[in-house]
């Protein structure tokens, strides 16, 4: 008598290897999606400048973009909102591209020191000079003076406050910011009497 042939007992389907991994997946797939739908709801959008920015410089809303980040509640407190009003005036401070933009970077005007007038001549001035950028002041001998006096830098990186245009002379009066507590005497008198060439600051 031959045996009788064996059944093989059908193989329950949630026993089955590929969907049990794919109901894996998709469990992994909800949960991460869920962790990154809360990190987005608790990010806020942030002001930050495109492009380096000077001190003194009025606000350009094309030099402005938004990001959004999570920060603690101490950064949060400084930085300003993009959900704000635009940020307008001048900028109080340097501020390099990529920087998210805190209250103290932004002044309704700018906040400058004692302003020194500086009288040079054409040729000792950089072109294409503005309000804002920064510039050391060399004060050396006149083209008539002792050849063997050395010039000598009296200002380092002070800020361009205003500067005029050429007068008939040729000669242009260059304001800069020399800070809270002003030029001293010696620098003064070197101002006034030296013969003037300003170099720009990169």
């Amino acid at each position: 008598m031959r045996p009788a042939p064996a059944h093989r007992l059908p193989m329950s389907r949630w026993r089955n290897p590929r969907l049990l991994f794919g109901v894996a997946l998709v469990l992994i797939s909800a949960v991460v999606g869920g962790s990154l739908l809360a990190a987005a709801r608790d990010s806020t959008d942030y002001w930050m400048v495109r492009s380096d920015v000077r001190s003194g410089e009025r606000i350009d809303p094309a030099d402005l973009t938004s990001v959004s980040a999570r920060v603690d509640a101490v950064a949060a407190g400084a930085l300003l909102p993009a959900d704000g009003p635009l940020p307008s005036g001048v900028w109080a401070r340097d501020v390099t591209a990529g920087t998210m933009i805190t209250e103290d970077a932004v002044a309704d005007r700018a906040s400058r020191g004692r302003q020194l007038p500086l009288r040079v001549v054409a040729g000792s001035v950089p072109p294409g000079l503005s309000v804002g950028q920064r510039v050391d002041v060399w004060s050396g001998p006149g083209p008539n003076a002792d050849p063997a006096v050395e010039a000598r830098r009296i200002l380092t990186a002070a800020s361009v406050v205003s500067a005029s245009h050429s007068d008939g002379t040729g000669s242009r009066t260059i304001v800069v910011d020399t800070g809270i507590s002003g030029p001293t005497a010696r620098v003064v008198a070197e101002a006034a009497a030296g013969h003037l060439t300003l170099v720009r600051v990169q």
